[in-house]
């Protein structure tokens, strides 16, 4: 014994106020055993055959606060997964972003590929391999719907550079025939050569890096420069009296 007290001592059964201890517990629901304040006439008193309860308890099942905390959880939980509907003015913000960013894609595209024709334009190829001095090349660089045009202003750049060059030849031959005028016509003739890299930078690269870059500038200035061509062209044409024509 302890304390002086037996433990297998018969004990007096517990008042009718007291509670009893759970006798049973299944999940979260607890079984006690409580008075019974009002007895029903009709309803049959409980057994207390085994149990060591008196007839005046009832058993009642006691709901414990667990389950509810878990079934709040639970329902939290369920309305955290739903997708959740964001308004119209963050989707058209978000929409408006992703056009600025593509947009912003093409430039630094196009900004790319400058810098690549750049990088490919340091090493020129024309006229000559064994001579170059720019680059040209209007199948890879010119636009399909304009190749065909700058294919014929090429060739009249070619015919113009060809029919100065014959010119000059042919004040030559005035000059070493003995005409009193074939100094001057040699001096005038002479000095038409330089139409040949004047048409190459006035009015040929102009038109070509428009149609490459599709600048309305270069283009402007290609207007300019092949009007004062074309009436050159039809002054030497006429044949006009010391002209050297």
């Amino acid at each position: 014994t302890m304390d002086g007290v037996n433990p297998f001592a018969k004990r007096d059964p517990p008042s009718k106020t007291e509670y009893y201890t759970p006798i049973s517990r299944s999940g979260e629901t607890m079984t006690f055993f409580r008075p019974q304040k009002q007895k029903a006439a009709s309803k049959p008193a409980a057994s207390s055959y085994g149990t060591g309860i008196g007839d005046d308890c009832e058993a009642v099942d006691v709901t414990d606060t667990v389950p509810e905390a878990k079934i709040g959880q639970t329902k939290n939980s369920r309305e955290s997964t739903r997708p959740v509907e964001q308004p119209r003015g963050d989707i058209s913000e978000r929409e408006r972003a992703l056009k600025e960013r593509e947009e912003q894609l093409r430039r630094r595209e196009a900004e790319l590929g400058m810098v690549e024709r750049e990088i490919k334009h340091l090493k020129p190829n024309w006229p000559f391999e064994w001579y170059a001095i720019e680059y040209h090349d209007i199948d890879e660089e010119i636009p399909s719907g304009k190749k065909a045009m700058m294919k014929r202003l090429y060739m009249n750049l070619l015919m113009t550079w060809g029919a100065l060059f014959i010119n000059w030849i042919a004040m030559l031959g005035i000059w070493f025939s003995g005409d009193q005028s074939g100094p001057s016509y040699t001096l005038w003739g002479t000095m038409y050569l330089i139409g040949i890299p004047g048409a190459w930078k006035l009015w040929y690269r102009p038109i070509y890096f428009a149609y490459r870059d599709k600048t309305t500038l270069r283009y402007f200035c290609f207007v300019i420069s092949f009007a004062f061509h074309c009436f050159f062209v039809v002054v030497m044409a006429l044949g006009l009296p010391n002209c050297a024509a």
